[in-house]
């Protein structure tokens, strides 16, 4: 009897499909030691533009979302052009795989501007940090020529500015790679250093014994010892997570394969060989993947796929799609009230509220109200929408003129809220509908929507959620017009939470684990653009289950509402101009006085001192028909000292609030 594997002990199936690689052709301007398609400048097996045409209107007409260009040099086929401009109005999520020196090309030059147009997201190739190493496996000048290249996405806001671009390192030789965390650390750290170049996230990938790298190994007498350590560090645990299990491999030609491994050695899926993968219903789609010896580099250690290690310390994306997607079926299931509103609603959308069908409600998770007035006309974007009760209460306050946007990652919910656009359409008597929503990470809001497009975005505790929320306060701050606000309720802490709570899956599931302390976030806001964040309201967040309590220790948790408005000219303090804000009343919602935040109340024909940012926020935003503001910007009297920056719902944990320190 031969050696037992993992293969033959256990057979691996497909799953749902949700992430389609095509490969474009094995023609590349590199001649790299390990590439296992062995492409090079002589590659002659490259997409024509009937096959590229086939693939193109079927992935148009699946339910895939992620879509992969890799190569080869995916920019040196001509149909790569077509692809993205055709399948970005698709809202798909375009990937491209770029080996950097090829967008260094004059001919292909153009990408960089194209890609940024349609928001695609750059996976770039840089083995290592050394010139003399990277030189040493892909040629001679490649270092340099990639650097170039990375200043230039760089500039144009790639790995700094909202859109995406992560960085692929794989060993030179016959070892494992380290630790992705250490490694990404150190990458960040020398490239900063060095070259002043920034990406947001490394990739480490074993190398797959095949191909070019294959060859390499037998000449080295290193094969036979490189496979033994595949072995060895074989991890059972990685097979839930095998990136073959939900993705499908295109070639130039229309075939299929299990992954990009499978396909360099022409290994097609297992009863679909010939089968074009325009051919493929993908309803009735459950294949045995075909494995081998190679196929334990992506088992070894932590796993290896084309987006990195397969096991995480903690996934947060994972953790939250299961808790929200399958775990939490009604509000009822939520052991703490953190992501529950407990306030009571507001009398002007309890009207709205009554006409939203019960299941939208009943799935409904938030922590506060963050729903803002004077909305009639304008464009909303509700970020992390669940079943979309928010979106349509704004539906009906922005009327049939405005128009309200959801985004939620969780299929569960967002198929909830879809299900009812056309009957709550007919309940509010709109002709047509004024609400899209849209299933895709937050943290692709920018994808979605142009610079300075939308007039407000509203979040109901969601940002504690994601995993880089500087990253999702930078897109919004970009997306919102000049005048605009993001107004939203959070769960915030006293102090920063050690990593046992912030890692706990059930504590982040319940917007506990990864809420920022307060000063944090005041932080992050003032520095990607939001000057002067303001309070709205805080409550303190009462934890009663024990075992939660437990769990927490000392941190005090609260919900809070914000409004940070984008706008010039806002000062880091509160600065006396003189300017003095009358209110004239007018606003339906607020008839007799206007609460800016929990410190500025502002009643109907009382004159008040304000500070320059607060005059700023009432004549230069949409509340500006509705005040009279007195004064300039011509004389400084120095500190506004009337400005509290005490919130006061509680002083003995304040949060700064109407103005800043």
């Amino acid at each position: 009897m031969g050696q037992k594997t993992f293969w033959n002990e256990k057979t691996v199936y497909k799953d749902q499909i949700s992430i389609a690689q095509i490969n474009l052709g094995n023609r590349c301007n590199q001649n790299c030691t390990h590439c296992h398609i062995a492409a090079s400048p002589k590659g002659n097996k490259n997409m024509n533009s009937v096959t590229a045409e086939k693939i193109m209107n079927k992935l148009s007409a699946s339910d895939i979302r992620d879509i992969e260009f890799t190569g080869g040099a995916p920019e040196l086929n001509n149909n790569l052009k077509i692809f993205v401009e055709n399948l970005s109005k698709q809202n798909k999520n375009l990937i491209v795989r770029t080996n950097l020196t090829a967008l260094d090309l004059s001919e292909c030059s153009f990408y960089i501007n194209l890609f940024k147009r349609n928001k695609v997201k750059l996976i770039a190739s840089l083995p290592n940090v050394f010139k003399e190493i990277v030189d040493k496996q892909r040629g001679n000048g490649v270092f340099n020529k990639s650097i170039k290249v990375l200043r230039k996405l760089n500039k144009i806001g790639y790995g700094t500015n909202g859109l995406s671009l992560d960085i692929v390192y794989n060993p030179i030789a016959d070892f494992l790679p380290p630790d992705q965390t250490q490694i990404e650390n150190d990458y960040k750290q020398g490239l900063k250093d060095k070259y002043d170049i920034y990406f947001n996230n490394l990739i480490t990938i074993v190398n797959s014994p095949i191909k070019r790298f294959k060859k390499f190994l037998k000449r080295e007498g290193q094969l036979n010892n490189y496979i033994e350590l595949l072995k060895k560090h074989y991890n059972p645990a990685t097979l839930d997570n095998i990136m073959c299990r939900k993705l499908i491999s295109v070639d130039y030609a229309g075939d299929v394969y299990d992954c990009d491994f499978n396909l360099a050695l022409n290994r097609k899926i297992k009863n679909w060989e010939n089968i074009k993968f325009w051919d493929i219903n993908f309803n009735n789609f459950r294949p045995t993947i075909s494995c081998d010896n190679h196929c334990y580099a992506c088992t070894a250690n932590r796993g290896s796929s084309c987006h990195g290690v397969l096991i995480k310390d903690f996934d947060v994306k994972k953790n939250v799609k299961e808790y929200y997607g399958e775990k939490l079926q009604k509000t009822s299931d939520l052991k703490t009230n953190a992501c529950c509103t407990v306030e009571a609603i507001p009398e002007r959308i309890k009207s709205s509220l009554s006409l939203i069908y019960d299941e939208i409600k009943m799935k409904y998770y938030g922590c506060g109200s963050p729903i803002p007035i004077e909305v009639k006309g304008l464009k909303v974007l509700d970020v992390g929408c669940g079943t979309g009760r928010d979106c349509y209460i704004m539906s009906r306050l922005v009327g049939e003129k405005g128009m309200v946007y959801g985004i939620d990652m969780t299929k569960n919910q967002i198929d909830v809220a879809q299900k009812y656009v056309k009957n709550q359409t007919v309940k509010f008597g709109y002709k047509k509908p004024n609400i899209k929503f849209i299933r895709d990470y937050i943290e692709n809001i920018g994808k979605h929507f142009e610079d300075e497009y939308l007039d407000i975005v509203m979040s109901n505790c969601v940002i504690n959620l994601t995993e880089d929320k500087e990253a999702v306060l930078k897109q919004v701050c970009k997306i919102l017009k000049f005048g605009g606000e993001f107004y939203f309720s959070d769960i915030y802490t006293d102090r920063r939470s050690p990593d046992p709570v912030r890692k706990n899956p059930i504590l982040y599931g319940e917007c506990l684990g990864g809420a920022l302390y307060y000063k944090d976030f005041d932080r992050i806001a003032r520095k990607v653009g939001f000057t002067n964040p303001r309070v709205i309201s805080k409550r303190e967040v009462k934890i009663n289950n024990p075992n939660i309590k437990s769990l927490v220790g000392n941190i005090k948790f609260y919900s809070i509402t914000y409004r940070l408005w984008k706008l010039k000219g806002l000062e880091d303090a509160c600065e006396d101009y003189g300017h003095i804000a009358i209110y004239n009343g007018g606003i339906p919602e607020s008839p007799f006085k206007f609460e800016l935040d929990d410190v500025h109340v502002f009643y109907k024909g009382k004159p008040e001192r304000v500070c320059g940012n607060t005059a700023l926020m009432l004549s230069q935003t949409r509340f500006k028909k509705f005040f009279v503001i007195c004064g300039g910007f011509n004389e400084h009297f120095g500190e506004f000292k009337d400005c509290s920056n005490v919130s006061k719902d509680d002083t003995s944990n304040s949060t700064d609030g109407g103005c800043c320190e």
